[in-house]
C-alpha cells in the first residue's frame, strides 16, 4: 500500500477513513482515520461527514455501491461533493440475506454517481443495469492496485513438476473439480503433484514471501473459481511467467487471453480443466512462452505507474 498513497499523493491529498488502529495517522503522504472493526459503522458515518466540513475535500470514493455507497450519497448531498463509486466485484452474488435492499442501495449509489469506476468489464453490464454510462456519468475501467514489484524483481524462475492452487478453502473456489480433474490427469503425469495453499486447506496459509518462493518454482497456476472477480494471484503468477489455467467467470477473461498466456475452462466442468491440463503438463516449451507473454503482459498494463495515472486522470475528469 506504501506505494500506492505515496503515488496518489503526488498529485491528491487522500484522506482514508477505514477499519483498524489507531485513529489517526498521518504516513505515505496521506491522512489515515481508522476505526476500531467492532464499532466502525456506529462511528463511520459522523467521522465521514467531519472530515467533508472541516478538511478540504471535493471528491468522495466508496469501495462498493452497497452501504457504502449509501453513505456516500448521503454525503454527497449533505456536502454537495463529487462521488466516485467504485466496483470491485460482484455484489449481487455474494448477497443473501436483505438482498432486495442491498440491491436498493446498489441502485441508488450508482443513480447518484458522478463517476463509477469498474475493476473489470463484467462489472459494466451490472453496474449499467442501474445506472447507463452517460457524458455525465462517465465510467473508468482499470484494476485494483496490485504491487507486483517484488514478483517481477524474481530471477530465478523455475518449471518444477507441480501444480499450483492458491486461495482460500471456500465453495466458490471450485477447489473439487481442480482435485476431479488432477485425478484424470494423474495417470499420465504421475510425476506431477497436486499443491492446495490458503487458509483451511492442506498446506495452509502461508506469508506472502513463501507464497511467491512457491510460484516461481512451480508448473502452472490453477484457478477453478465459481465466482471471481479480478484475481490478484493470476496477477502474481504471470508476473513470475506461470501460465495460468482458470475458470471462464468473472474478471478472469480480462486476464488470461487463451491459448495465449494460459487456458480458459467453463467453470464447473471437470473434463475440460483436465483436457487444458494435459496440453500444458506435456509441453513445457508451451508453458514457458505462455508464462512469457503473461509477465510481459502485466508490465505493461498492471505498474504501479499505470495506476496512479488511471486513478488521478478519473479525479481530474470533468463529467
Amino acid at each position: 500500500m506504501q506505494a500506492k498513497y505515496e503515488g496518489l499523493s503526488r498529485g491528491i491529498a487522500p484522506y482514508i477513513l477505514g477499519k483498524g488502529k489507531p485513529f489517526h495517522q498521518k504516513t505515505w503522504g496521506s491522512d489515515f482515520y481508522l476505526v476500531p472493526p467492532a464499532v466502525f459503522w456506529f462511528l463511520a458515518p459522523a467521522l465521514a461527514l467531519w472530515l467533508c466540513l472541516t478538511k478540504k475535500i471535493e471528491t468522495i470514493v466508496v469501495q462498493n455501491p452497497l452501504i457504502e455507497g449509501m453513505l456516500g450519497t448521503i454525503l454527497k448531498k449533505l456536502c454537495k461533493k463529487e462521488l466516485i463509486v467504485e466496483i470491485h466485484g460482484d455484489w449481487e452474488e455474494r448477497l443473501t440475506s436483505w438482498k432486495w435492499v442491498l440491491n436498493f442501495f446498489a441502485k441508488i449509489s450508482l443513480q447518484n454517481a458522478d463517476k463509477v469506476r469498474i475493476v473489470a468489464k463484467y462489472l459494466a453490464l451490472k453496474a449499467k443495469k442501474y445506472a447507463p454510462a452517460s457524458s455525465t456519468r462517465p465510467y473508468f475501467l482499470f484494476p485494483t492496485f496490485t504491487d507486483l514489484n517484488d514478483f517481477l524483481a524474481e530471477k530465478d524462475i523455475r518449471f518444477n513438476q507441480e501444480i499450483l492452487f492458491v486461495g482460500r478453502n471456500d465453495r466458490v473456489k471450485g477447489i473439487k473439480y481442480l482435485e476431479e480433474a488432477f485425478s484424470l490427469v494423474k495417470k499420465d503425469f504421475p510425476a506431477f503433484k497436486l499443491s492446495l495453499v490458503g487458509e483451511g486447506l492442506p498446506e495452509g496459509k502461508l506469508p506472502l514471501t513463501e507464497v511467491r518462493n512457491r510460484m516461481k518454482n512451480c508448473y502452472c497456476l490453477v484457478l477453478p473459481s465459481i465466482t471471481e472477480g479480478l484475481p490478484r494471484v493470476i496477477l502474481e503468477a504471470m508476473a513470475l511467467s506461470k501460465p495460468v489455467v482458470a475458470s471462464r467467470v468473472g474478471g478472469i477473461p480480462d486476464l488470461v487471453r487463451d491459448g495465449q498466456n494460459g487456458f480458459l475452462f467453463e467453470a464447473g466442468n471437470v473434463q475440460e480443466l483436465a483436457e487444458k491440463l494435459k496440453i500444458l503438463l506435456g509441453n513445457q516449451e508451451m508453458a514457458v512462452e505462455m508464462g512469457k507473454r503473461g509477465r510481459e503482459f502485466v508490465q505493461s498494463q498492471f505498474s504501479n505507474e499505470k495506476y496512479v495515472s488511471n486513478y488521478l486522470a478519473m479525479i481530474e475528469a470533468q463529467p
